[in-house]
């Protein structure tokens, strides 16, 4: 049995009224996906991450972003992970479409830098380098006498903690001529062309342009987020069906939010007409 100061029914019923003729129902009904992927999550230094980055494990959901381009903020840097190798990200330029990221070579309790034993490779599909970006080659075991103006040696640690070197090239001509002249083979990563120049100067040494990283432009579905935040919507990804979508107000589109309908007309109350009183003779 209610009590008896329990409000009745009618009161309800008042309050409802009040709520949908004061409030738009786009408001008391939105779509929980644009409601989500219109509070983005905070990684480190990035500050707020959009599309099509996301963060794994944080809000908002995966949804929000490009599967592809997953971040990881739980280390003191954020992380992507690109063709099965970790990389630090430095920079994200959304206005460009401008990644800037770094080879992840510090391990260990002392953060020693490890040599690399792979070339750095990008997913053409996804990413593809900027004229920012050019090839730097490291040397291997390399006969003496190697030396040369133009080499630079990079003093590493290999897995197991040994120590070990390499020459640096970014001489790309050079690098060529050098091929096959060592017994420990080649390894190729990208650098930025600034940082590059200045090593060649001297006003930087190896492992200053390594920290420098590299520049990659992200290319899938370039454009698309764009029309979708023009037209009020918010950018994520419908992954059971591989493709992008435009999450609105009241739904998920493909591409982008419908124009509201413009509100109906109401017809102006008509007012009496004012008629002077006759003047008395």
């Amino acid at each position: 049995m209610l009590p008896k100061n329990f409000p009745s029914a009618h009161f309800f019923s008042t309050i409802i009224f009040l709520l949908s003729s004061h409030f738009p129902v786009s408001i008391l009904l939105e779509d929980f996906h644009h409601v989500e992927c219109n509070f983005p999550a905070l990684c480190d230094d990035l500050g707020k991450i959009e599309y099509p980055f996301w963060v794994d494990g944080h809000k908002p959901a995966g949804y929000c972003g490009h599967p592809a381009y997953k971040l990881d903020c739980w280390g003191s840097k954020a992380t992507i992970e690109i063709m099965n190798q970790k990389y630090f990200v430095i920079n994200i330029d959304y206005e460009g479409h401008i990644l800037t990221i770094a080879v992840d070579l510090y391990h260990g309790f002392f953060g020693d830098m490890v040599c690399p034993e792979r070339n750095a490779t990008m997913n053409s599909s996804l990413f593809e380098y900027t004229s920012n970006t050019q090839n730097a080659t490291l040397f291997y075991e390399c006969p003496p006498g190697f030396e040369h103006p133009e080499t630079w040696d990079f003093p590493c640690f290999k897995k197991y903690g040994d120590q070990d070197h390499a020459y640096v090239v970014v001489n790309t001509s050079l690098a060529t001529e050098l091929l096959c002249r060592c017994g420990g083979g080649t390894v190729v990563i990208p650098v930025l062309a600034t940082a590059a120049h200045g090593l060649m100067n001297h006003s930087l040494d190896f492992h200053q342009v390594l920290g420098e990283g590299f520049e990659v432009k992200w290319t899938s579905e370039e454009g698309e987020c764009k029309g979708c935040a023009e037209s009020g919507g918010g950018c994520g990804y419908n992954w059971c069906l591989n493709q992008p979508s435009c999450y609105c107000p009241d739904k998920p589109y493909s591409t982008t939010c419908p124009t509201p309908k413009p509100p109906p007309r109401i017809a102006p109350t008509p007012t009496a007409l004012y008629s002077p009183k006759s003047s008395s003779t």
